[in-house]
């Protein structure tokens, strides 16, 4: 029997080599696509997997992302139904998703687009107000943005968090939809940060619609996923003065294409999905208890609902 690695954005030799370490070699772990015996494999660690993939393997019975996110799993029309499904839960991608999330926040604050530009000008100038006054709007307070929302308030910002059912988050005035709706939550805020899990219903929740009810020169920071943001949507809030610039990490289409628009857009920061990335050799650890825990027939770590779609 073996496990699977279809992975087609990096090199996963770190993580065959520390799977196989971490069952001291009882497990041979294949990376897609030399897969020698389909019918052995019984686990499969995927992301970013070709269509359709997962239909070679007949005695698959657990797929794990080798990230926090799963539409890459649940959007397979071809999963069979009785398929366990986990994901990555990791301290350090926590840390990496925070830390880049209070960078962005800080720059904003700090207005440092504004000091660059004038260095690049050589023009030694402040402007009329040293740092903005922000309102964060944590859109999801999950386990990443939970921690984020807390770790912002901790540094003095106002910080509301939305949810789709109650949160309790010290230093946090903490909202859900039984409280108000999403258009009720924006007003309240100028700067937006998305957190979101990507299911049907928060596909294309950053629109025009939503950035209207904003105050006029806000901010915005997407690090979930790409399909949160209709795109030309944020360009028509930017051209309307809605938002005033845009920290993205995330895209519809990756790589960016060197023809959109977003690359003329000096308000819009852009970087190449970066904000945290998998540590190999903590994914290893998880994957294999995972492993051990379904041979076992034992509850499984970070078990994904179907239903709720994280």
């Amino acid at each position: 029997m073996s496990i699977a690695l279809i992975i087609t954005d990096r090199d996963v030799q770190p993580l065959r080599q520390s799977i196989e370490a971490e069952l001291q070699g009882a497990t041979p772990v294949w990376i897609y696509p030399d897969i020698p015996k389909p019918e052995w494999v019984e686990m499969a660690v995927v992301w970013k997997h070709p269509p359709n993939v997962l239909q070679a393997f007949p005695y698959l019975e657990l797929v794990s992302s080798l990230g926090a996110g799963v539409e890459h799993i649940l959007n397979d029309a071809t999963l069979p139904p009785g398929l366990g499904i986990t994901r990555i839960v990791d301290e350090s991608l926590s840390t990496s998703m925070r830390n880049y999330v209070l960078m962005a926040v800080l720059n904003i604050h700090k207005q440092l687009r504004f000091y660059l530009d004038n260095q690049r000008a050589m023009r030694w100038e402040k402007p009329a107000r040293i740092e903005v006054p922000l309102r964060i709007g944590m859109l999801g307070l999950g386990a990443l943005g939970g921690s984020i929302a807390a770790s912002l308030a901790a540094l003095g910002f106002g910080v509301l968090g939305y949810s789709q059912s109650p949160k309790d988050i010290p230093g946090v005035r903490c909202l859900h939809a039984g409280d108000t709706t999403i258009a009720g939550f924006v007003r309240q805020v100028n700067l937006l940060v998305c957190l979101l899990p990507r299911t049907a219903d928060t596909e294309s929740i950053l629109n025009y619609k939503v950035f209207r009810h904003m105050p006029k020169g806000s901010f915005l920071i997407n690090v979930a996923r790409g399909a949160h943001l209709n795109e030309d949507d944020l360009l028509k809030a930017i051209e309307k003065g809605y938002i005033q610039e845009a920290w993205l990490d995330v895209f519809s289409e990756e790589p960016l294409p060197e023809k959109h628009p977003f690359w003329q857009y000096p308000g819009i920061i852009i970087t190449p999905h970066i904000a945290s990335i998998t540590n190999q050799e903590n994914a290893a650890k998880i994957v294999a208890e995972n492993y051990r825990r379904w041979k076992e027939g034992r509850e499984l770590l970070f078990e994904v609902d179907r239903e709720k779609g994280y």
